[in-house]
């Protein structure tokens, strides 16, 4: 005999939330430990709830992350990088699904590939190629190394891009539309589900990436935000003790704004990976 409707939406609800707060147990932690003071903190016991709310260490940990221009230098990495790479990946998820050539399938095989290459592997080729072209502590040689790493994008778009009726791409082609003209007034407005995803995706990822930045950028003007994040670990890089508190105050500041990010785009980005998976 089957459970009532509502006991079965309840326990579905109830394992949910809890497995909700235990992956969301170290940002939960991070943040009381921001409003900790540093006794609290360095107490040998571990303390999860604040005995008295500290919002100054917001101030000096706000400061401290702004050292060198690092917010402005993770924007333009994240906006650059991940809009070239959009660019390049529903493009290229156009070209290998509705365009008609030889070799498309070993191409889109070899997207599938690169998804199993992990990336540590490539990491110092790249490095060197990027330090051959004089680029190291450069925008351009923080930005195309990560924009040229194409393979889930494409992947996603090109799952999009198969379930668009082909009547419609070729009706279009009978009245004299390129493949750009096609690109920009059919693709990007019906795939607008499957960008969500993307970005949502993408966006996070180069936020918080840390081991390219700290070998491409590592001159004070391109410095990113997790390097930054990353020397304010390291206790006096900064010319001064910096406390624990401090330090959990600096990284909600870095990691708060995707979080939120993230929840505001969640529907669009959940549509998005259901949408070509026959699960909708």
């Amino acid at each position: 005999m089957r459970a009532p409707k509502a006991l079965r939406t309840g326990t579905r609800i109830f394992f949910a939330t809890v497995i909700g707060i235990l992956l969301a147990g170290p940002l939960i932690f991070l943040i009381a430990g921001s409003l900790m003071s540093v006794a609290q903190v360095d107490a040998a016991t571990p303390q999860f709830i604040p005995n008295s709310l500290h919002f100054d260490d917001y101030i000096n940990g706000w400061n401290l992350v702004l050292t060198a221009r690092s917010f402005l230098n993770s924007v333009i990495f994240v906006v650059f990088a991940v809009g070239i790479q959009w660019a390049l990946c529903i493009s290229g998820g156009l070209a290998i699904t509705k365009m008609r050539f030889r070799g498309r399938t070993a191409i889109t095989s070899m997207f599938a590939i690169s998804l199993f290459i992990p990336i540590i592997t490539t990491v110092i080729p790249v490095f060197i190629v990027t330090n051959s072209f004089g680029l190291i502590d450069t925008y351009p040689g923080l930005i195309i190394p990560i924009a040229a790493q194409t393979g889930f994008g494409t992947l996603l778009f090109r799952q999009y891009i198969v379930t668009m009726p082909h009547e419609l791409f070729d009706a279009a082609r009978m009245d004299g539309a390129g493949w750009w003209l096609l690109l920009r007034r059919l693709v990007i407005p019906l795939a607008r589900p499957a960008t969500a995803a993307y970005l949502a995706i993408s966006v996070i990822t180069a936020w918080n990436m840390y081991l390219w930045p700290l070998l491409a950028a590592n001159a004070p003007h391109v410095e990113t935000l997790s390097e930054i994040v990353a020397q304010i670990g390291e206790g006096d890089s900064f010319g001064y003790s910096v406390t624990t508190p401090q330090l959990y105050a600096a990284t909600v500041i870095t990691i708060v704004p995707m979080v939120m990010a993230f929840l505001l785009v969640q529907p669009a980005f959940a549509r998005g990976l259901l949408v070509g998976s026959g699960v909708e």
